[in-house]
């Protein structure tokens, strides 16, 4: 019975393989297989077709058997040839439907990877069955507790639901609350190096100092309107440095993307202001700056919209865990190393410490939103 439960989540591969869609598949409640000794099919209700291929799908009958087990029988007979249960395409649509509660399309390839490990399923269920392997307490307690992860990743889904999706109203509020965020800023970067490329190491120190000196030079000289690829070329001469060919640009770059300390002040000048100079790892650096366009709703809404759906889903998960109050008896549980953060979308937090028990967990991806997220490289429009 162990093996059929671990068997029942490999139905789950089949997602590997799926494409997501925005609705969930409409379906009736799981049923089991239908089991007769002459293998006759009963009715059943209308279920969508399964995908692939659509001409052949549209010629099957909802109590047309779609799989076929010779020699399987009904649980507590013995096992005889002539035995056949059979799976209407109904029933196995409805399969489909309970292994894919979060809006899965699958492939043709994923269809019959599901089937083949029902199969399996279905074959070792009735052989742990007919062992008294379901009566062992261990496997009836597995069931309990795949019962309730089970469950929980519904109401997971649920959630997910609810809230993958906000309406254009709220997209548009969160964008205005949150303009900073999709601000750009292009500028022209001048880099001094503090050290020369043929004696990097430069133990006194003198041409470190130097360089801060010429550096010092260089930025009066372009707050005051000179061209930063003259000044470059002078600042590397000074410095007895072949200079570089070309002034490079910053590109588009967002908050979060400058070294530590540089940021606010590149964001707070206006284009042809120059920033003081900067020490960072490569050698003293001055900003000028181009332009500053910002990212328009429509180029960020995918961005907007996962930002919404992992907040609402923070909060959501997060109210319901805290209404109940847990106590873990340290003299029996390793105390965690670190704050860990909610599972919101299935996945379990990573332990820590020994356990004397063997951790179960489900393990699936954030849903996605459909629309691309500009890279920070793409132009915003002005």
């Amino acid at each position: 019975m162990r093996k059929c439960v671990v068997i029942f989540f490999l139905c789950l591969a089949g997602l590997s393989q799926a494409q997501k869609r925005g609705t969930l598949p409409t379906a009736s409640d799981p049923r089991q297989p239908r089991t007769s000794q002459h293998g006759q099919a009963p009715a059943a209700t209308t279920a969508p077709a399964p995908a692939p291929p659509k001409a052949q799908a549209t010629e099957l009958g909802d109590a047309t058997p779609v799989i076929t087990l010779h020699g399987l029988c009904p649980s507590g007979k013995a096992a005889e040839p002539a035995c056949v249960t059979t799976v209407t395409k109904d029933q196995f649509e409805d399969v489909l439907s309970a292994v894919s509660l979060g809006g899965q399309a699958f492939s043709p390839a994923a269809v019959r990877t599901v089937a083949d490990n029902y199969v399996q399923n279905l074959v070792l269920a009735d052989a742990a069955e007919k062992s008294g392997a379901d009566k062992d307490p261990r496997i009836q307690e597995l069931l309990r507790v795949v019962r309730l992860r089970t469950l929980a990743e519904a109401y997971r889904r649920k959630l997910e639901e609810q809230y993958r999706t906000p309406p254009p109203d709220e997209i548009e509020k969160y964008y205005r609350e949150n303009i900073s965020k999709y601000e750009t800023v292009r500028a022209e970067r001048l880099l001094i190096p503090k050290f020369h490329p043929r004696s990097p190491k430069d133990e006194t120190g003198e041409f470190q100092k130097r360089a801060a000196v010429v550096a010092a030079e260089i930025r009066e000289r372009a707050a005051n309107g000179e061209p930063l690829d003259r000044l470059q070329n002078d600042a590397f001469k000074k410095l007895g440095i072949t200079p570089p060919g070309i002034l490079p640009e910053t590109g588009l770059r967002r908050r979060g993307t400058f070294p530590p300390g540089v940021e606010d002040e590149v964001f707070s000048l206006k284009p042809g202001e120059v920033s003081k100079v900067q020490s960072e790892t490569g050698g003293f650096v001055v900003y000028r700056l181009i332009d500053k366009p910002t990212y328009t709703v429509e180029q960020v809404k995918g961005e907007i919209v996962r930002d919404i759906y992992q907040k609402k889903m923070e909060v959501a998960v997060k109210g319901v865990l805290q209404l109940v109050k847990t106590e873990l008896n340290d003299q029996y549980f390793a105390p965690p190393a670190a704050a860990r953060p909610l599972p919101l979308t299935g996945q379990a937090p990573a332990g820590t410490g020994k356990h004397r028990t063997q951790p179960s967990r489900s393990v699936k991806l954030p849903p996605s939103s459909g629309k691309p997220v500009p890279s920070k490289g793409d132009a915003p429009k002005q």
